[in-house]
């Protein structure tokens, strides 16, 4: 009897294969054959195990499943890749040509097969296939979403994005019994948190797709306004601070410190970065750590001096100028601030952090006081107007 057994699975095993197919054909074909095929292998297993009693039904269960993957041809599991990221993608582009959940057939639909091999045991096969194809799509797929769109709000339409595009598919390719992520592969999270993961992983792939811009997102501030609040917002769940501030540091050394780059220009984007990264972290821990590198560059420029007291001193188009005059005002209002709340400590108050080398309250947000302490002394600044005063 089991003799008999293990001819029957080796030539459902051969059907199997043959059922898969070798030629080439479109996507969606492969989709529908290899369908076919693990439907006709769970068939083939009921059969099998049928006239199967005791210890014998484990063992020829493992022995069908053996005979199928020994005689797995070359460039399988790239098939199921693609078709695994193709289905992801088709969903992907549905949403993205409506904005809002269809219901329309889409092109590859693979539920059927997930429930075969569900059935069949085969999970554990495909299991590092569909985590990988899980990582490296979303991170594909958020960066086609948000990319070059600094202006418009993004997380909404991110948010729609996990729970009709990415989330069902999850769901779609595991079972009750048998999860695509097991609790040790997400902390103290198990299988009824799904959403938590792809919820992370959408977060900080948007963080790493608005680090790769961030250069771009600095020079079009305050335009950019918006995607550096959903920045903001975002860093507060994924805790990446570290992230932005050595890409930003590395970004500005490769991009703008170089002698192809004016000073005034120079100048332009280091005051965009303090003004961004204020906003971004208005506790400002990692701003001196990213500018470092812009100061020092600029402290052996020859021209850095007359650059910034021409901008300080040009009314109409002059950044520095109304810096300059905002700064006034500013400081005219926290001196009264302060004056009244002398003994009046707020409830909310949270101390300044010590990694900062701008610790007064004067000095950490002024941009015109950053630029003037690159060399730590006014009198140049003073002595360089009255040249200019002279020349004119």
């Amino acid at each position: 009897m089991l003799c008999e057994a293990r001819e029957f699975a080796d030539r459902a095993a051969t059907l199997f294969w043959r059922r898969v197919g070798k030629e080439k054909s479109t996507p969606k074909s492969r989709a529908n054959r290899i369908v076919r095929a693990a439907d006709g292998a769970r068939v083939s297993l009921n059969v099998l195990l049928s006239g199967a009693t005791g210890e014998s039904a484990p063992m020829l269960r493992d022995y069908f499943s053996a005979l199928i993957f020994s005689r797995t041809p070359a460039g399988c599991n790239l098939c199921i890749e693609e078709l695994l990221r193709i289905a992801l993608a088709d969903s992907h582009f549905s949403f993205v040509r409506s904005g809002k959940e269809t219901r329309e057939h889409h092109s590859i639909d693979l539920s059927w097969l997930w429930t075969s091999v569900h059935i069949l045991g085969w999970y554990h096969v495909f299991k590092t296939l569909v985590r990988k194809t899980f990582y490296t799509a979303v991170e594909g797929l958020v960066w086609s979403i948000c990319s070059n769109k600094y202006d418009t709000p993004m997380l909404g339409t991110l948010d729609r994005w996990k729970h009709l595009v990415v989330l069902p598919w999850l769901q779609g390719i595991q079972a009750p019994d048998y999860p695509v992520f097991e609790k040790r592969d997400f902390g103290r999270f198990g299988v009824e948190s799904l959403s938590h993961l792809v919820n992370l992983v959408a977060d900080e792939n948007y963080v790493s797709a608005r680090v790769r811009e961030f250069y771009d997102i600095i020079a079009d501030f305050p335009d950019s306004t918006c995607a550096v609040l959903e920045l903001r917002e975002t860093l507060f769940r994924t805790r990446q601070h570290h992230l932005v501030a050595q890409a930003l540091r590395v970004m500005l050394q490769r991009r703008l410190l170089h002698s192809g780059a004016n000073t005034a220009q120079i100048i332009d984007m280091y005051i965009a970065t303090i003004k961004v990264l204020r906003l971004l972290d208005p506790r400002d821990i990692f701003l001196s750590a990213v500018t470092f590198p812009v100061r020092k560059y600029l402290q052996h420029r020859k021209d850095t001096v007359r650059c910034i007291v021409a901008n300080l001193t040009d009314e109409i188009s002059g950044e520095l100028y109304q810096e300059l005059h905002q700064s006034m005002t500013s400081s005219q209002r926290f001196e009264e601030s302060d004056a009244f709340h002398a003994n009046r400590p707020r409830d909310d108050w949270i101390p300044q952090s010590s990694k900062s080398r701008y610790a007064t309250a004067h000095a950490m947000g002024d941009v015109l006081f950053m630029l003037i302490s690159i060399y730590g002394t006014k009198e140049l600044f003073v002595n360089e107007y009255r040249c200019m005063l002279a020349e004119k």
